[in-house]
């Protein structure tokens, strides 16, 4: 299984909606500007551990839920 910048970009935008929060929602919390937290949610590949840390306590998921919910999806769709 191949985890790319893309598929963490895909799942940090759905927990985002599936959540009900606008991208200023994310950036107040965490310290973004908005266009760096719109670039994340297209392609996450430069993102720093620290920034997904960030998200991650955000949403108050731990960082192996997180990768195991990416690796089901990324099951899910054939690779």
């Amino acid at each position: 299984m191949k985890i790319d910048g893309k598929l963490i970009a895909k799942e940090l935008k759905s927990l985002r909606i599936k959540n009900g929060y606008t991208i200023e929602d994310i950036c107040n919390n965490i310290g973004l500007n908005t266009s760096t937290a719109y670039k994340y949610e297209r392609n996450a590949d430069n993102m720093q551990l620290k920034i997904l840390t960030k998200y991650l306590d955000f949403y108050k998921i731990d960082e192996v839920i997180f990768f195991k919910m990416i690796g089901a999806y990324n099951h899910a769709e054939g690779e």
